[in-house]
This record gives structure tokens, C-alpha cells and sequence, in this order.
């Protein structure tokens, strides 16, 4: 079988459509009517919608600007009111200043005659002993003057020297060696019978308890001197 020249040279031709049934056709057209119809409905509810919520947006709107004119408003009449404070409060300080005023020179009095002369000039008080706790006491002989001396437990082992010409009895203890100044610590004999307490004329700087502490015993020993009997 002898083959047609142009199938030959452009191939096959393609097939032929075949007719589409009359009922088919029907159906696919009104399906296409029916979409066709469908757009502009739902295009036309979109319309719908916009307008509504925009104006359902309004009143809201419209309530906020009205706040926000409130509040502005509160605003500028506070300040107003608290400018005319200040202003009526500082009037009321400036009529209330007044001008300082001086006081009269006063003259002393001038001193009666007489007054103030004749009087002797107050002497020094007298340095006061200080208290302290003597406690328990041993006799301290001292044959050279031919007393005896009640003297404090709190010296510890004491012995004495007799200096310048045996008027001066100066003690010796392990309490009065922790003194850190220098000095001596006893007894002056001015008379017959007559003692006085002979201690260093400064304080101590470095240990004053302890100065003070030796200068009350030492009193109380230089109190305590009887003739031995």
C-alpha cells in the first residue's frame, strides 16, 4: 500500500476531534454560566463588606479625639491655676519682708568705786587625792624616825633609802617600777611628827592610772605613820 507523499514528508495527520455529545456540551455551558455569575457576587458581598467596617471604625474614632481634647484641656486649666498660685503666693511673701533693724549700742556698766579692790587674787585649789582601794596593809618599820607605816599589799616586796640628810624616805616596789616615767615615790619628813606625801610633780603621760593609783596609796601609807610604840 503506497503511502500518501505528504504524510511522508510532515507525518502523520494528527486525529479529528470527535464530536462531543449534545447533553455533555449543555452541562459544561451552564457550569460556565453559573461561575461567570458567581464572580461578580462575591465581588459585589467584598464591596459590601469595606464600607461597613470602616463605618462600624468611626464612633471609635471619634471617642478617642474627644479623650485626647479632654485630657489636653484638664491640662491647660491646671497649669493656669498653678500659675495663679505662684503669682498671688509670692505677693504675699514680699508684703511680709521687713526692714531689719538695729539694735541700740549698749555702754557697760562702769565698776563701782572700790569694787574689785582689796581682793586677794583666789589661790590654786590644792591637788585632790585620788581614791583608790588600799586593801590589805603590812608594817613598814622605819627605826630612823622611830615611826612605823601601815603600807599597801598592792606595792608587793618594798624596801626604802633615807636621802638628803634622812629627810626624804624614797620607796622602792615592783607596783612603783611599772611606772614608765620617771620620779620617786615615799615620804618627806618636814617636823617632828609632821609627814607630807613625796611624789614625781608631773603626771605620767604613758601609764596616768597607774601615777594615780601610786599617788593614793602612797597617801594613804604617809597618813598611816605613827611613833612606833
Amino acid at each position: 500500500m503506497s503511502k500518501d507523499p505528504l504524510e511522508e514528508l510532515f507525518g502523520p495527520a494528527p486525529e479529528q476531534p470527535q464530536p462531543v455529545p449534545a447533553r455533555e456540551r449543555l452541562a459544561q455551558e451552564q457550569a460556565e454560566r453559573v461561575r461567570t455569575a458567581q464572580l461578580p457576587m462575591e465581588q459585589q458581598k467584598r464591596d459590601a463588606e469595606r464600607p461597613r467596617g470602616a463605618s462600624a471604625a468611626k464612633p471609635w474614632i471619634i471617642v478617642g479625639l474627644v479623650a485626647v481634647l479632654a485630657i489636653i484641656v484638664s491640662i491647660v486649666v491646671v497649669n493656669l491655676v498653678r500659675g495663679a498660685d505662684a503669682g498671688s503666693g509670692s505677693g504675699e511673701a514680699s508684703d511680709q519682708t521687713a526692714e531689719p533693724t538695729t539694735p541700740p549700742p549698749t555702754t557697760p556698766d562702769a565698776p563701782e568705786e572700790g569694787e574689785g579692790e582689796g581682793e586677794d587674787d583666789p589661790e590654786p585649789p590644792e591637788d585632790d587625792v585620788p581614791r583608790v582601794e588600799v586593801g590589805p596593809t603590812m608594817e613598814l618599820p622605819i627605826p630612823q624616825w622611830g615611826v612605823n607605816g601601815q603600807l599597801s599589799s598592792k606595792f608587793g616586796s618594798t624596801s626604802y633609802t633615807l636621802e638628803n640628810g634622812n629627810t626624804e624616805l624614797w620607796l622602792d616596789s615592783a607596783l612603783i617600777r611599772q611606772l614608765p616615767c620617771e620620779g620617786n615615790w615615799g615620804a618627806t619628813q618636814l617636823a617632828e611628827g609632821q609627814y607630807e606625801v613625796l611624789r614625781p610633780a608631773e603626771s605620767c603621760a604613758a601609764a596616768p592610772e597607774l601615777y594615780e593609783e601610786l599617788w593614793g596609796l602612797t597617801d594613804a601609807f604617809v597618813q598611816s605613820i605613827r611613833p612606833a610604840g
